[in-house]
């Protein structure tokens, strides 16, 4: 990586759209041209040609690699991999960053390696680390950030140097906002179904009613129970939607899909949580001690839903102090912004 600031920067992201966006505005601010490559839209090829093959041979019972037709051009990856290539020939910039979400091909990353310099930010689960791994070893990364501190360990193992940076929120909302306490709803969560969050969820349903339920997939398990319908609402939220009904949240529920101890790093729908000052319970997770911010006054742990229960009506049958607005103005602070990841890239 050279020492300077480079001038010229394309940072490739998917959806949701936020998080790279965010990156690009800190960047712009240190004074960075600055081009976003969506890595989200699918091959004009897929759904016509390529899904309508891979059905065809699931119903026909005919064995196929699972990479079949990603190795070609007209996949997905490979469609987005050539258009990537393509922009950075024409760009000609001098770093490219990939926030690690929608992949290249190794190939592709080779090629665009020959073009600039390339770095990464890993912000997938732990599971997907092999591709990481693969990528290092072919020399394709000039820097390495990682949002989990064990992922750091991991790849120290495997010989790869990389540097701990994790989720940040995009933005601090107003303080006054922040600040306000009286809140409309008692607790909220984010996310999509899955019969360990329904548990967890019916079980402080069945005491606070008072919460709200965003996600895809809860409508179906909803229609025959009227409790959580009452809670589930339908649509998408981007991140404006989200902070707002986050600061309109006195709890915000960080739940995994499953009771499984959790590898990966702190998501950012905490980090987020924290930003507009709800108090977040989650499910235990070594990277919350490894935050360079001390959260514990705001976060909390459970791992059973009678445990998740207990916080809930602890927190909920207190009423909010004014220490409590200061402690949550301050966590709001240092969890905002990018600014410190463009630091590491020019570092």
């Amino acid at each position: 990586m050279p020492n300077s600031t480079p001038r010229r920067i394309v940072i490739a992201g998917g959806y949701p759209h936020h998080l790279a966006r965010e990156v690009e505005k800190a960047s712009r601010q240190a004074g960075w041209e600055t081009e976003f490559f969506d890595t989200s839209p699918e091959s004009p090829w897929y759904r016509p040609v390529i899904k309508p093959l891979r059905k065809l041979l699931h119903n026909l019972r005919i064995q196929r690699h699972p990479q079949t037709f990603d190795t070609t051009r007209f996949s997905n990856i490979g469609w987005r991999s050539s258009r990537w290539v393509q922009t950075l020939r024409i760009t000609q910039p001098d770093l490219a960053l990939v926030i690690c979400g929608n992949r290249f091909d190794l190939p592709y990353l080779r090629e665009a390696a020959t073009i600039c310099p390339i770095a990464c930010w890993m912000v997938e689960p732990f599971g997907r680390m092999d591709r990481l791994i693969e990528a290092a070893h072919a020399g394709v990364y000039q820097k390495i950030l990682v949002y989990a501190d064990n992922y750091v360990e991991e790849l120290r193992r495997h010989g790869i140097e990389s540097e701990f940076y994790p989720h940040h929120a995009a933005e601090t909302p107003p303080e006054t906002q922040v600040c306000n306490l009286e809140r409309r709803y008692d607790w909220c969560f984010i996310g999509s179904h899955s019969p360990w969050r329904e548990e967890c969820l019916r079980t402080v349903l069945a005491k606070y009613p008072n919460g709200f339920v965003l996600g895809p997939r809860w409508k179906r398990v909803a229609k025959n129970n009227p409790a959580l319908r009452s809670v589930v609402h339908r649509g998408y939220y981007g991140k404006e939607e989200s902070f707002a009904l986050y600061l309109d949240s006195r709890i915000g529920l960080d739940i995994g899909t499953s009771p499984a101890p959790n590898r990966n790093g702190v998501t950012m729908r905490a980090v987020e949580l924290l930003a507009c000052g709800c108090r977040v319970f989650c499910q235990p997770n070594d990277e919350i001690a490894r935050l360079p911010w001390d959260v514990s006054p705001r976060v909390q742990t459970f791992s059973t839903p009678q445990e998740l229960l207990a916080l809930t009506t602890h927190e909920l049958s207190r009423p909010p102090t004014g220490q409590d607005r200061l402690g949550v103005l301050e966590i709001a602070r240092q969890v905002s912004g990018y600014q410190a990841l463009v630091a590491a890239l020019e570092s």
